[in-house]
C-alpha cells in the first residue's frame, strides 16, 4: 500500500487518532493485514504508522545476524521495544499510547502524512514551515534520490531495481 497526502487531526483526550479514511479505504485486509504498527520515527518527534503485514516483512528482510553488532542490536532492542501493534476501532481510530506521545513530544494537534510506505505523525506547529523549507530544495532532493536509484540498479541488476 502506498500512503499519499496530508490530513490535519486531533489527539483526543483519551489518546485516540483518527486514521485518515483515504490510507483506511485503501487498506486491504488480506494483503496489509488490519493492525497498524507504530514505531518511533525520524525525526525524532514523529511517529510511523506501517501497515501490519508491510511491517512484519521489514522485520523479516532486517533479520539480525545470530551476534549482531553493537548498533544494530541496540537500534533492535529500541525500535522493537517500542512497537506497538494497533487495532483500529469500528470508527478508524488508533490509541496513541502515551508513553509513545512524550517521548517524540507530541502534543494534540498534528498532521498524518503519507510518505510511500508508512505515514508519519508529525506535530502540526511547524508542518508547513517544513514544507516550505522542503519544497525550496525539491530538485536538489530529487537528483540526489534518482542518483542514488541509479547506483542501485547498477550493482544489483535491472531485475532487482524494476523498470
Amino acid at each position: 500500500m502506498i500512503f499519499t497526502g496530508y490530513y490535519e487531526h486531533t489527539i483526543d483526550a483519551k489518546h485516540r487518532l483518527a486514521i485518515p479514511s483515504k490510507f483506511r479505504s485503501r487498506m486491504d485486509p488480506e494483503r496489509d493485514g488490519t493492525a497498524l504498527v507504530m514505531v518511533p520515527g525520524q525525526p525524532a518527534n514523529t511517529l510511523w504508522l506501517y501497515t501490519e503485514r508491510h511491517f512484519e516483512k521489514l522485520a523479516e528482510r532486517a533479520a539480525s545476524d545470530l551476534i549482531p553488532d553493537e548498533d544494530q542490536l541496540r537500534f533492535e532492542q529500541v525500535f522493537f521495544t517500542m512497537a506497538e501493534i494497533l487495532e483500529p476501532d469500528s470508527q478508524g481510530r488508533i490509541l496513541v499510547p502515551e508513553r509513545m506521545m512524550a517521548r517524540a513530544g507530541l502534543g494534540r494537534e498534528v498532521v498524518i502524512c503519507g510518505v510511500r510506505d508508512h505515514a508519519e505523525i508529525r506535530p502540526r506547529e511547524n508542518f508547513e514551515q517544513e514544507v516550505d523549507d522542503a519544497w525550496r530544495r525539491y530538485r536538489e532532493y530529487q537528483l540526489k534520490a534518482r542518483e542514488a536509484y541509479q547506483q542501485h540498479r547498477r550493482q544489483t541488476g535491472p531485475e532487482a531495481g524494476g523498470t
